[in-house]
């Protein structure tokens, strides 16, 4: 029976271990959002407002709103905003409105997929707010820079600056609309930037459970008479780091981010617990094998939002 066992391949979360834990901030990438010019010898062309269900934009004189507002595949907005280069939206413009509520992360991951991988995050200072940058997006067939600013109990507002090729210098005016936003009746965090001491402390925890995690991996495959005693190690290692990470106290915009990890990570007990019950039936093991990839594959989709909450190394 033993020598039909199967010995399960590494499955790899260290990448984003690495990419999104092992190097947090100790401070935080924060910018402000580019200046509007104005000088005492040059007029300030007039400006005018749009509104929508919770967001006012102050926007200059050729810009329009337009319609219809364009698809974003994998970026659902409701309540649609969009203004747009003397009302034609076809090349260039600025599409705001409101993403799902409730998510863990800013981004949702059927646009990261679209995106290629997990875009360079910045707190933006506004005018008026704060707001989580991410620009120079590429995957479409128009460069986007995306702005998110969450909301208390409520739907996230997201910005979507896009231009096509051989129209980007609208970026920077979209980038200026942006920077004046408000919004009605919203309430924001007080603050968005990483936080030291709690990074710190969910660093400690998944750097320590990443290195025993890949211990015992090694163990896995170079023991594998003995993967149901190192899967219960590996269930136990899971139920203590859950634990763990549910005990801390997250900053308001982490707290879901957090809550979904802890879940990840209760998730990835549960299948090391499985695979330790396999016992002497290789026909099991397949299905064993895929359910642990596929929850180290839900922990590293939890790591991914920290990302994108700003918490990457420099």
């Amino acid at each position: 029976m033993e020598g039909a066992r199967r010995i399960l391949p590494p499955v790899v979360i260290p990448v984003i271990a690495v990419v999104a834990i092992a190097g947090y901030l100790v401070g935080s990438h924060r910018s402000s959002a580019p200046p509007v010019s104005a000088s005492s010898s040059v007029p300030v062309p007039e400006t005018q407002i749009a509104s929508g269900p919770s967001v006012l934009l102050e926007y200059p004189a050729g810009w329009r709103p337009a319609t219809p507002a364009p698809s974003i595949p994998g970026l659902a907005i409701v309540h649609p905003l969009l203004l747009a280069p003397a009302g034609n939206a076809n090349h260039a413009g600025l599409l705001s409105g409101q993403l799902p509520a409730g998510a863990s992360s800013p981004l949702p991951s059927s646009f990261l997929a679209l995106v290629h991988g997990i875009p360079h995050t910045e707190v933006l200072n506004l005018t008026n707010l704060q707001a989580y940058s991410y620009s120079g997006l590429n995957g479409y067939d128009r460069t986007l820079d995306v702005y998110v600013i969450p909301t208390v109990g409520a739907s996230p507002t997201a910005l979507v600056c896009y231009a096509a090729s051989g129209y980007s210098s609208y970026l920077q005016q979209c980038g200026q609309i942006v920077a004046k936003v408000s919004l009605v009746g919203q309430q924001t965090p007080d603050e968005l930037s990483p936080n030291a001491a709690y990074a710190t402390q969910l660093n400690t925890l998944v750097s320590q459970l990443e290195a025993e995690r890949v211990k015992l991996r090694r163990e896995m495959r170079l023991q594998p008479t003995d993967i149901a005693t190192i899967a219960t190690k590996l269930e136990h290692r899971f139920a203590t780091a859950a634990a763990a990470v549910a005990a801390l106290e997250p900053p308001q915009p982490a707290s879901g981010a957090q809550v979904a990890l802890a879940g990840s990570l209760v998730s990835a007990r549960d299948a090391y617990s499985a695979l330790a019950g396999v016992g002497d039936y290789p026909a099991a093991y397949p299905e064993a094998e895929r359910r642990v990839n596929r929850a180290e594959t839900k922990v590293d989709s939890a790591l991914e939002s920290f990302a994108l909450l700003g918490y990457n190394h420099t």
